[in-house]
């Protein structure tokens, strides 16, 4: 049997994956991450790749309850007539997992067949494949940054003869949060009803639902202009639109926190910041207006205030709406 002498453990971001399977297959890929369309996306890029004219024979889908061994039984069977096998495993729990030695797909993954590529879809996480980690090529599919989003919607909207304008295209990513689940589904209903015609900003402000955080991001723009009628009009429809304060208080509270760091670590880059509070490059970037008009001193107590409201709701001393209310014109007094 044919063997893989590679590098193992290595993390391949989806943008890059075309190109990858394109100058080979690896053995064992894990997919996970944290935007699902991303998740199915690259699963369809491993399995064109591996070009199965048999899959009846040659593909072989195990679900949660497969054992290590069941996986890599099938991953020692040979292809017919393909030049590969194609295993996929989908959410492996680690159920009758066998330990250090004696675990049959450990021992597989030391030494693969060369005829045979498994697929770990996990995009929840994969805790439970720590073990194999080092023997897996690790396809990483958390949210796009806004430039390689750009770039797959204007491809969707070129190949069925649709195109859309740069303000709509920015406005669409930012609506959906960067979720290309969302994207891509809002992508279909703008080309249907554009019906041929330009995607305009007033399309996608009536048809595109707008994504909670990016709402709560909106609210913090207009008190950051010192617009405190659209402000107070943006609260109440959100409030009077079922979602609660509760659950407009904690992502504002998550925008001024991010806005506090901006503020106070100005020697480091967006990407710098990004690590240290554990989000996307894009988040920090959409707070960096906030971050010049309040000063740290401000933002400081803004936080502090939306910690204390939190707090309050969660012992039942205010209510959620008269919470966020309350908040919202404190900010607007705080910024002057």
């Amino acid at each position: 049997m044919l063997k893989y002498e590679c590098t193992w453990g290595q993390i391949v971001k989806f943008v890059d994956l075309k190109n990858s399977v394109a100058k080979r297959l690896m053995p064992a890929y894990l997919i996970t991450g944290n935007d699902r369309y991303l998740c199915f996306d690259a699963l369809d890029t491993i399995k064109s790749a591996a070009a199965l004219t048999m899959p009846d024979l040659n593909e072989d889908i195990l679900g949660e309850n497969a054992s290590a061994a069941d996986i890599a039984r099938s991953a020692c069977v040979f292809p017919f007539v393909d030049k590969v096998r194609l295993v996929e495993v989908m959410g492996f729990t680690g159920k009758n997992k066998s330990k250090g030695k004696d675990d049959e797909l450990l021992k597989y993954l030391q030494s693969p067949s060369e005829q045979c590529v498994i697929v770990f879809f996990s995009p929840s996480g994969a805790d439970v494949l720590k073990s194999y980690l080092n023997y897996l090529t690790v396809v990483d599919c958390d949210k796009l940054n806004p430039e390689s989003i750009v770039a797959i919607v204007k491809q969707k909207l070129s190949e069925n003869g649709a195109n859309i304008d740069t303000q709509a295209l920015n406005n669409l990513i930012l609506f959906c949060n960067n979720d290309m689940t969302r994207i891509m589904g809002e992508v279909e209903k703008l080309i249907s009803f554009a019906d041929g015609k330009m995607v305009t900003s007033d399309m996608v402000k009536n048809l595109v639902v707008q994504d909670k955080e990016y709402q709560v991001f909106e609210l913090a723009e207009y008190i950051a202009k010192g617009d405190s009628v659209k402000a107070l009009d943006l609260v109440y429809t959100l409030t009077t639109a079922g979602k609660g304060g509760f659950s407009l208080l904690s992502p504002l509270y998550n925008n001024y926190r991010r806005a506090l760091y901006v503020s106070v670590n100005k020697d480091k880059t967006d990407a710098e910041i990004a690590s240290l509070l554990g989000v996307k490059e894009y988040a920090v970037k959409m707070v960096k207006n906030q971050a010049k008009i309040f000063s740290p001193k401000k933002l400081k107590q803004i936080v502090d205030m939306l910690y204390k409201f939190d707090r309050d709701i969660k012992q039942g001393r205010i209510k959620e709406e008269v919470a966020i209310k309350t908040a919202t014109l404190n900010i607007l007094k705080i910024r002057g």
